[in-house]
């Protein structure tokens, strides 16, 4: 079969448009890095490059998210830290406070100091990061604890939040942030929790937990009223007769009241006899001496009565004799002590808790940085050029066009007139 010039020129036009679109192609890889630029450079290889892609953009959406909740996390251990401190302040205002052997007007300082760190706690707890309250579970833009402007110690119950020292406004809502597919964790810390020891949520404190801003209230008030609760003594004198007189002691309860939890002892002939409130309210006047009234002592009869109240102490007959003073020993301060560390054990557990997220966070985004090497190290092996053997393969493609060009360039000079 005879070759045609027309054959030859189509032949050396399609080898040099072949030639020229490699060089191209080449061209493209080198300057983008990418073996393949569109679909059709390596129609099988799309499938693992998509799904590659696709689980490096969901790492960067979980890397993203957990950064935030480490954030959170950071910062709220912060005020953690502030809150904590506050408390071991506290404790050491109410060791200082509970041998009595400091003055009254020793004994306000520390009581105004109290009330310089109850604001203190409830600053911390009302802590915001970009306007949104760490606290007060999806009530981000709500502020979580509040004075209440009704607080009256003498009605505090403690089954009722309503006659709590600090109302929490907030809510229980569960912030949980998506740190790999369907694995979700808690990032936020409940206020009304660590703060208030109401764990499950029901408005009341807990049995066992602790309300910090209740016990902080009853620190301040025990310190305003001094080492001794307010009351007047008067004696009606033993008289030996005959016939014989026993001696009357009466207290005057009017002014004094037990916040729920707390005692007072009575010091008669040299031995302590100790009442507790137990009934979960505060007690007070005519209430609080026939409460107290139903102390057993020996040789001694208690009755209360009202206008004023009064507990009346009076001894049986045939042991009349001269006594020393009955005193009263109000002992909230030294109760407080236990409570307090109860409470400063809440913000430590608290904080544990979400030293525990924090780790647990890092750890998440540890795994989902490796996954997203791993995916980058999968797409690369498709779609990513090999640079060096990209150049070199262009070298030779550009030789080959530049010879192919000089062959046609040779041909076409051919003409009948060159065999003549």
């Amino acid at each position: 079969m005879r070759a045609t010039q027309t054959t030859t020129y189509r032949s050396l036009q399609s080898f040099l448009d072949r030639t020229s679109d490699k060089l191209a192609s080449l061209q493209l890889q080198a300057a983008t890095g990418k073996r393949i630029n569109r679909p059709s450079d390596d129609p099988t290889a799309i499938s693992p490059v998509l799904s590659a892609r696709t689980q490096i953009q969901t790492s960067d959406r979980y890397i993203e998210t957990i950064a935030t909740g480490m954030d959170r996390i950071d910062n709220a251990d912060g005020y953690f830290d502030s809150l904590e401190n506050t408390m071991v302040r506290l404790k050491e205002i109410n060791i200082s406070t509970i041998n009595g052997s400091l003055s009254d007007a020793d004994m306000e300082t520390f009581a105004d100091e109290v009330q310089q760190l109850r604001a203190s706690l409830i600053d911390g707890a009302n802590a915001q990061i970009d306007g949104k309250y760490l606290f007060a579970g999806f009530a981000e833009k709500t502020e979580p604890f509040t004075l209440n402007p009704t607080y009256d110690p003498d009605l505090y119950d403690e089954s009722d939040p309503t006659t709590y020292p600090v109302i929490y406004n907030g809510d229980s809502g569960q912030i949980e942030y998506e740190i790999a597919p369907n694995e979700l964790i808690k990032v936020n810390a409940i206020g009304n929790e660590f703060m208030m020891g109401d764990f499950d949520h029901d408005g009341s404190i807990d049995t066992g937990a602790q309300d910090i801003f209740v016990l902080v209230t009853q620190l301040e008030e025990a310190l305003h009223a001094g080492s001794q609760p307010q009351f007047a003594a008067t004696t009606t004198p033993y008289s030996s007769g005959p016939p014989a007189a026993a001696e009357v002691q009466e207290l005057d309860f009017s002014t004094t009241r037990i916040a729920p939890g707390r005692s007072l002892t009575l010091n008669i002939d040299g031995s302590e006899y100790t009442y507790t409130n137990s009934t979960g309210t505060t007690q007070s006047g005519v209430g609080l001496a026939t409460a107290v009234a139903g102390l057993v002592v020996p040789n001694y009869t208690l009755a209360a009565s009202a206008a004023p109240a009064t507990l009346t102490l009076t001894q049986t007959a045939g042991n009349e004799s001269n006594i020393g003073p009955i005193s009263l020993t109000d002992n909230t301060l030294e109760e407080l002590m236990t409570p307090l560390e109860k409470a400063a054990d809440q913000i430590r557990s608290q904080r544990s808790f979400s030293g525990n997220v924090g780790k647990r966070l890092g750890t998440a985004s540890s795994h989902m940085e490796q996954i997203k090497i791993d995916m980058e190290e999968f797409r690369s092996r498709f779609e990513d050029a090999d640079i060096l053997e990209t150049i070199t393969e262009m070298q030779q493609q550009q030789q080959s066009f530049e010879a192919a060009l000089n062959v046609t360039g040779k041909v076409s000079e051919l003409s009948i007139l060159n065999y003549i």
